[in-house]
């Protein structure tokens, strides 16, 4: 079951767009060129679909490189860091913001309630964060060229 998100930024951008360079996905925020092009004028409705599926294909990036023991843990971390924290999403989410903006500072993972799983390739949490955003972009792009582009070619082809 979905849970709604309570927190709705007005954009997911991060700052770091590939998408004007040509990228069908964008390396930064994971939405896909077209919506990042018509983001301002998506309803609400087409936003929360965008952003559930932003949550989703993270997740389960997450699930397969960690192993989140202590959700209150995590909780714990982001507010010593002054992270905001939506408590409707799913804490691997908590815990992909926690990495990206600060990974660098994270010495005790297991203290931060996670660990790598011991397949994930890497237990420093900087490299962790970049091996979960590739993991994130490439399933991205394959949800993209097997479900969004034969449609958006079948439009204007």
């Amino acid at each position: 079951m979905t849970r709604p998100l309570a927190f709705n930024p007005a954009t997911p951008c991060i700052g770091i767009c590939s998408s004007g360079i040509g990228d069908s996905t964008c390396r930064g925020c994971m939405r896909f060129a077209h919506e990042v092009n018509g983001w301002n004028a998506f309803s609400e409705a087409e936003r929360r679909l965008v952003l559930e599926r932003l949550d989703a294909f993270l997740v389960r990036v997450m699930v397969n490189r960690v192993e989140l023991f202590d959700a209150a843990l995590v909780a714990a971390a982001l507010e010593r860091y002054l992270v905001p924290r939506d408590p409707a999403r799913d804490p691997h989410r908590w815990l992909y913001d926690l990495l990206r903006r600060f990974g660098s500072r994270i010495r005790d993972v297991e203290a931060c309630g996670f660990r790598p799983r011991p397949d994930a390739g890497t237990a420093d949490p900087v490299q962790l964060c970049r091996a979960v955003e590739r993991d994130w972009h490439a399933l991205s792009v394959a949800h993209y060229q097997r479900y969004v582009e034969p449609g958006l070619l079948r439009r204007h082809g």
